[in-house]
C-alpha cells in the first residue's frame, strides 16, 4: 500500500569541494534510478508476458506507476489502471487507482488534481469502512495540504493518520506518518514539537531498520538544526541521510536536498558551492518533471543572483519561476519581477538622472499611497466608532431585557409558591375536619406532594434562580420536612452531591423522594428499635444514581406484588418522564435504587 510522503524539509548537500566526488554521487544516483527502471521492466515483462486477470493487470499498473522513475510515465499507467478499474465497476480498485493518480499528480505539481484524486478515493474509503486505507487518504492530504502551506490542515489529516495506524499496529505506516507530521510541524515553526515526533521515528526504526525511514528522520531532523542554527549536527543528519538515498534513489527527495544544503552553504558564505547545489538541483528537477521543484528551486537561484547584483541571471531565473508558477502569480510576485528588471535596466544604462526620476517617481507613488491609506484608516476608524456605539447600546438594551426577564421570573415563583402554600394549607384544614375518616390519609398525602412543588418555587425565588435548583438544599429541606411533619424522632442520614438540576426534572425527581420516604415513614418502622433511612444521590457521568433505603420490616410478599397501587403507578410515570429506571433492591428491608439522566 502506497503512504504518500512529502520531504520538502530533507536537503542534504552531496557536494565535496572536489569534481571526483560528485561524478562518484551521479554514479550512486543514476544507478538507483537504474534498479528502479529494472523493476519497471520486470513488472511491465509480466503484463506482457502472462495471462492475468483484468483486476490483477489494474493493480499491476498502479505498481508500474508507483515504481517508475519518470512521473510523467508514472501518470500513464495510473490513468490505465483507473480506465480498467471503472470498467469493472470495482469501487476498491478505483479507489487504490486515484490514490496513485494523487501521488503522482503531487509529483507534478499538480496539487489541485492531487487533492482532487485524493477526496474521491478517500469517500470510497469510508463508504468500505476501510481504515488502514482511510489514514493513506489522511496522509496525501496532510501531504498536498504542506504544499499548499496550510500546515493547520496538514497537521489535523496527518495525525487522523497516525492515530489508526498506531491503533492497528501498523508500526511501519505510522513511523513514516510520524516524518510527515514531524515534517509539517518544522515549516509551521513548531520546532520543539518536530523534534520530539522525529526522534519518536529514530527509536522506533532502531526496531524496524527501515533504511528509507532512518534516512527521512535524518534529514528532517537536520533540517530542524538548521533552522536553529546548529549547523554542524545539521550538516552531520543531512549527510547521513543522503549517503542512505543515493543507494535507495529518490529524484524527488535529492533535488530538494540539494537546494537546501546550497542554502547552508550560502549562509556560510560559500557561494561557489551554494551556486553549484542550487544548479544542480534544478537540473534534477527538470529531468523528471518535478514542476513544484522546478519552480521553487527557479525562486531560490533568482534570489541568489539577485544578492549578487547580477540582475540578468536572476530575472532569467525569475522568468523561469513564472512560468511554472501557473495560477498561483500574484501582486507580490509581479512586483518582484519589475524590480529585478528595473535594477538591471539601472546597472546597463548608469544614468544618473534615470535613477533621479525614477526615486522621486516612487517617492510620489508612497506618498499618494500614504494619503490614501490615512484617509481609509481614517474612515475605518469612524466605523468602528460607530459601530461600537451601536454595540453599546445593543448590549444595554439587552441588559435591561434580561434584568426584567429575571424581575418577572422571580415574581411567577413568588407567586405560584404563595398559591401553592394556600392549597397546602386547605387541604391541611380540610384534612382536620375529618380526623378519623379514611379520607384525610389521602388529603394529607397530596398536602405533601403539593409542598414538593411549593418548596421547588420557593428555592427559585429565594435564590434568584431561572430553571435550576441545587439539588442537596432542595432535597435535605423537603425530607426534613416530612420528618417533622410525621414528628419522627430520629434524623436521615443524608449524603449527594450538590449538583444544580432544572426544575422539569427536580420536581418529578422531588415527587418519587417525597412517596418513597412517606411510604418508609407510614410503614417502615413497627417494631424497629433503632430505626434509621438512608439517601444516597451520586452523580455519574450525565446520570443520577439515587438509593434510598430503610432498616424496616420491609415489603411482605402480598405488598411486593402490588403493581396498581396509585404510589406505585404514580412512581413509575415519574420515573419513566425522566427517562430513568427504578428497581426495588433483594433485602431483608427497603431499598430503591433509581437512575435518572442530567443532561
Amino acid at each position: 500500500m502506497y503512504i504518500a510522503i512529502h520531504w520538502r524539509a530533507l536537503n542534504p548537500c552531496l557536494y565535496k569541494k572536489c569534481m571526483w566526488v560528485f561524478v562518484i554521487y551521479l554514479g550512486c544516483v543514476f544507478g538507483a534510478i537504474a534498479q528502479s527502471q529494472q523493476k519497471v521492466d520486470s513488472l511491465i515483462s509480466i503484463l506482457e508476458t502472462k495471462t492475468i486477470t483484468q483486476k490483477e493487470k489494474a493493480r499491476l499498473l498502479s505498481k508500474v506507476a508507483y515504481n517508475h522513475p519518470k512521473p510523467a510515465k508514472s501518470l500513464e499507467y495510473a490513468n490505465a489502471s483507473l480506465e480498467i478499474a471503472l470498467d469493472l465497476d470495482d469501487v476498491e480498485l478505483q479507489a487504490e487507482a486515484w490514490e496513485e493518480l494523487s501521488h503522482v499528480e503531487r509529483l507534478l505539481g499538480n496539487n489541485p488534481k492531487s487533492f482532487e484524486a485524493t477526496f474521491k478515493a478517500l469517500r470510497i474509503y469510508q463508504k468500505l469502512n476501510l481504515k488502514k486505507r482511510q489514514a493513506a487518504s489522511y496522509v496525501q492530504l496532510g501531504v498536498n495540504y504542506v504544499n499548499d502551506k496550510d500546515y493547520a490542515s496538514a497537521i489535523i489529516n496527518l495525525s487522523k493518520a497516525c492515530d489508526i495506524y498506531k491503533a492497528n499496529g501498523n508500526i511501519t505506516n505510522y513511523a513514516i506518518t510520524l516524518v510527515n507530521l514531524g515534517e509539517a510541524y518544522r515549516l509551521s515553526g513548531a520546532l520543539e514539537s518536530a523534534t520530539v515526533s522525529f526522534n519518536e521515528v529514530l527509536n522506533i526504526n532502531s526496531t524496524l531498520n527501515n533504511d528509507m525511514i532512518l534516512a527521512y528522520a535524518l534529514g528532517n531532523l537536520g533540517m530542524v538544526y538548521a533552522t536553529k542554527g546548529k549547523t554542524l549536527e545539521a550538516k552531520q543528519r543531512l549527510k547521513s541521510a543522503i549517503e542512505i538515498l543515493m543507494v535507495l534513489g529518490d529524484p524527488y527527495s535529492l533535488s530538494i536536498f540539494l537546494a537546501e544544503m546550497g542554502k547552508i552553504y550560502k549562509r556560510e558564505g560559500q557561494l561557489i558551492n551554494a551556486e553549484r547545489n542550487f544548479i544542480e538541483a534544478l537540473e534534477l528537477a527538470k529531468s523528471n518533471g518535478l514542476k513544484e521543484q522546478i519552480k521553487d528551486i527557479s525562486a531560490i537561484l533568482s534570489t541568489f543572483y539577485e544578492d549578487q547584483e547580477n540582475y540578468k541571471k536572476a530575472l532569467d531565473y525569475k522568468n523561469v519561476y513564472q512560468k511554472y508558477q501557473d495560477s498561483l502569480i500574484n501582486k507580490a510576485n509581479i512586483q518582484k519581477i519589475e524590480q529585478i528588471k528595473a535594477s538591471y535596466e539601472i546597472g546597463l544604462r548608469e544614468t544618473e538622472i534615470y535613477k533621479l526620476n525614477e526615486i522621486s517617481e516612487n517617492r510620489k507613488t508612497l506618498t499618494i499611497g500614504l494619503v490614501i491609506g490615512i484617509l481609509l484608516l481614517g474612515l475605518f476608524l469612524n466605523l468602528l466608532s460607530r459601530a461600537n456605539k451601536n454595540l453599546k447600546e445593543q448590549k444595554a438594551i439587552i441588559s435591561l431585557r434580561e434584568k426584567e426577564k429575571a424581575l418577572l421570573l422571580s415574581e411567577l415563583n413568588h407567586r405560584v409558591k404563595n398559591n401553592l402554600q394556600m392549597m397546602s394549607s386547605l387541604l391541611n384544614l380540610q384534612s382536620r375536619e375529618l380526623t378519623g375518616h379514611p379520607a384525610q390519609e389521602a388529603l394529607l398525602t397530596g398536602k405533601n406532594r403539593i409542598e414538593v412543588l411549593s418548596l421547588v418555587h420557593k428555592k427559585l425565588y429565594k435564590e434568584g434562580a431561572e430553571t435550576k435548583v441545587f439539588l442537596r438544599d432542595y432535597l435535605e429541606e423537603l425530607v426534613l420536612g416530612l420528618f417533622y411533619g410525621y414528628d419522627i424522632s430520629f434524623n436521615p442520614e443524608i449524603n449527594m452531591d450538590n449538583t444544580s438540576i432544572s426544575i422539569d426534572k427536580a420536581v418529578p425527581l422531588a415527587l418519587i423522594i417525597n412517596e418513597l420516604v412517606v411510604n418508609s415513614l407510614k410503614h417502615a418502622y413497627k417494631d424497629i428499635k433503632n430505626p434509621n433511612l438512608k439517601i444516597q444521590i451520586k452523580e455519574v457521568n450525565d446520570k443520577l444514581e439515587i438509593d434510598i433505603s430503610d432498616n424496616g420490616i420491609g415489603f411482605t410478599e402480598k405488598e411486593g406484588g402490588k403493581k396498581n397501587s396509585f404510589g406505585i403507578k404514580l412512581i413509575t410515570s415519574l420515573v419513566n418522564q425522566l427517562d430513568g429506571s427504578i428497581i426495588k433492591l433483594h433485602s431483608q428491608s427497603t431499598h430503591w435504587k433509581i437512575i435518572v439522566k442530567n443532561a
